[in-house]
């Protein structure tokens, strides 16, 4: 049986959608920090294009990845379920090892991310998530 889009989006829980935006606001963030990194070396007379290009390509690219898994998670698709894991992954290990070294700012901000990982996990997990993009489509 098929329902129609508007009954469709209806159907989809409240912490699939909310999953959906917070794996865009990531995404978001991350073309945020490839701009603020580009426009900084801009500035800069000794910038390192290298890493500078490195970044560009990396985080561009993930965060062009991270659409496609929020429309993904939206859709139900069984695919999605391992980019946002991973990505959650990777953001919260990137906290922890920063946060020691970092400045009084720079702890808040990896707190925060951490925090962020945090939620979008448990998130990810919630039976409803599990539900949509796992089990419906086994």
């Amino acid at each position: 049986m098929t329902t129609s889009g508007a009954e469709g989006k209806e159907a989809l829980g409240v912490q699939v959608r909310l999953l959906s935006v917070l794996v865009l606001v990531e995404a978001i963030a991350m073309v945020l920090f490839v701009v603020l990194d580009v426009v900084s070396a801009l500035r800069a007379a000794d910038a390192e294009w290298g890493a500078v290009w490195f970044v560009l390509v990396v985080m561009g690219s993930w965060a062009a990845g991270l659409v496609a898994v929020s429309r993904g998670v939206l859709s139900g698709s069984r695919w999605s379920f391992t980019p946002t894991l991973l990505t959650q992954v990777l953001f919260g290990v990137a906290a922890v090892s920063f946060f020691g070294a970092a400045e009084p700012l720079a702890r808040v901000i990896w707190g925060v991310v951490l925090v962020y990982a945090i939620v979008v996990l448990r998130l990810l997990f919630s039976r409803p998530v599990r539900e949509h993009l796992v089990y419906d489509n086994a």
